[in-house]
């Protein structure tokens, strides 16, 4: 995996963060994006918020 920067990142790369942007060496995953998404299939998986059971009164 390469080292993607904000300058290098394009339509239809993965914009999920690698690191903190305070800290040297901030980047960006870049493997190829979803369709239509911002992330590749391993971060869709990652960003989908688990479902939840509706409350039972």
């Amino acid at each position: 995996m390469s080292i993607i920067t904000m300058e290098e990142l394009k339509s239809g790369m993965c914009r999920w963060p690698i690191g903190s942007i305070e800290e040297e060496g901030f980047h960006f995953c870049g493997e190829p994006s979803e369709p239509a998404a911002p992330y590749c299939n391993e971060h869709m998986i990652k960003a989908q918020a688990p479902t939840r059971k509706p409350k039972t009164s």
